[in-house]
């Protein structure tokens, strides 16, 4: 039996690992001219070290991911530092990522019939005294979920606040050499990783596909996994990176339009020194910012992180959610002067100042990307249902995989891409027994 699997990132590779393993022959066809797909570890440019161009970070002792990087030989390193709020150029310390998250959670637990966000927030925190609290759930929902609060599900953020594990970490090296391992064993077992490959058509029936590029090249297989992200499938046709399908998938199309999908931009800048650590910095913002490791603030690009617990002269901002999809049309220049505006803003340092110290950067804008059109998945009142419709194959010879089709708590991480991986995987051995 073959297989052929559309995706190479985390999804896809892992599928790509446990089929080839299992004796299928496989392969995988994939867009871009690397493995990897929204985990993108940039090493050959820049400062000399890893950086993460997209996904970066381990939320919590997750056991799928845990175990992939021992059986690579690869180690994990704990995040450190301190979490600020700087708002009105006020710094404050926070150990919580929202004022009065428990408060927000007594709330939530009441909700008996599923709202979005936006609803909750009108109903249980009106009036003037409570608007700080507003602005401060609607920038997390926004900021770490990259959701929209007038879509995003107020049960399942209740679920995934209660879940979530405050220790995070780091792959050593970056998230790239976990990807190689998953790559590099595949191939061990035969599997072929075919890059630069757009895939534009797919023709089916049932116990056979028919797969076309956009060089008009076909490949055959008995079984199809389909791992892209979900911006593309509700991307629809004509555009670049989406798929025709013969017969065609209407329902799954409008499963993925009505699950949710952020936007993201994406800024890595490397400077001449490691200016947050500086004492006229500490001076000039009246805290102690030798231990900084993250502020979260009112600006353009409100979110910047360090490489703590590695000293580094890089900062990475972020911005998503409806602010990330104003400026995705946005030029890399423009994006590059909001960010040095927002951290002159923070850091209190002159523009000039700052720009002069700029040593290099990359602006990773994943929702201009057409193979991603979007970040990570978030859940609206509908994904659930949305999401049965998306995942269920097709005549046992159409899968789907992504971190957007896992159904756990691990919503929009890696951890959900590979354990949807793994399990389309299984359905498909276990098909085949």
């Amino acid at each position: 039996m073959n297989a052929i699997i559309i995706g190479a990132g985390a999804s896809g590779l892992m599928a790509a690992k446990q089929l080839s393993g299992a004796g299928l022959k496989v392969h995988v066809l994939e867009a871009r001219d690397r493995i990897g797909g929204r985990i993108h570890t940039i090493n050959e440019k820049g400062p000399r070290f890893s950086m993460e161009g997209g996904a970066e970070f381990i939320h919590g002792n997750l056991e799928l991911t845990l175990r992939l990087l021992k059986e690579a030989g690869l180690e994990k390193q704990e995040l450190e530092g301190d979490v600020w709020q700087v708002i009105k150029g006020q710094w404050k310390q926070e150990s919580d990522f929202f004022e009065r998250a428990g408060l927000v959670i007594e709330k939530l637990k009441e909700v008996t019939q599923d709202i979005p966000i936006a609803q909750f927030i009108e109903r249980y925190f009106p009036g003037a005294e409570h608007q700080g609290l507003r602005e401060a759930l609607t920038s997390y929902v926004e900021g770490y979920y990259s959701g929209e609060v007038s879509k995003t599900s107020s049960k399942s953020f209740l679920e995934e606040l209660l879940s979530e594990d405050h220790q995070q970490y780091r792959p050593v090296g970056g998230y790239g050499k976990l990807m190689e391992y998953l790559s590099n064993s595949s191939k061990e077992s035969g599997a072929i990783i075919q890059l630069s490959t757009v895939v534009t058509q797919i023709k089916w029936c049932k116990g056979r596909v028919e797969v076309i590029d956009e060089s008009n090249r076909a490949y055959v297989a008995d079984k199809l996994v389909v791992t892209v992200p979900l911006g593309v499938w509700a991307a629809g046709s004509g555009v670049r990176g989406a798929i025709a399908y013969t017969p065609a998938v209407p329902a799954k199309i409008q499963a993925a339009q009505q699950m949710g999908f952020g936007a993201v931009i994406k800024v890595l800048l490397n400077f001449s020194d490691a200016f947050w650590e500086n004492q006229l910095v500490e001076k000039a913002c009246h805290v102690n910012t030798g231990n900084f490791h993250m502020a979260i603030s009112d600006m353009p690009v409100p979110t910047w992180w360090s490489q703590l617990p590695q000293h580094s002269t890089l900062l990475t901002g972020w911005l998503s959610g409806p602010n990330a999809a104003k400026m995705k049309d946005f030029d890399d220049e423009t994006i590059l002067a909001e960010a040095l505006h927002s951290l002159s803003h923070i850091f209190k340092i002159n523009f000039t100042d700052i720009k002069e110290k700029l040593q290099w950067y990359k602006v990773l804008n994943w929702t201009k990307d057409p193979y991603t059109r979007g970040s990570y998945s978030y859940s609206t009142l509908r994904t659930k249902s949305a999401r049965k419709v998306l995942i269920e194959p097709l005549e046992e010879t159409l899968f789907f995989a992504g971190e957007a089709l896992y159904d756990g708590p691990e919503m929009g991480t890696v951890e959900a891409a590979l354990v949807s991986g793994m399990e389309v995987a299984t359905k498909i051995v276990y098909g085949q027994r």
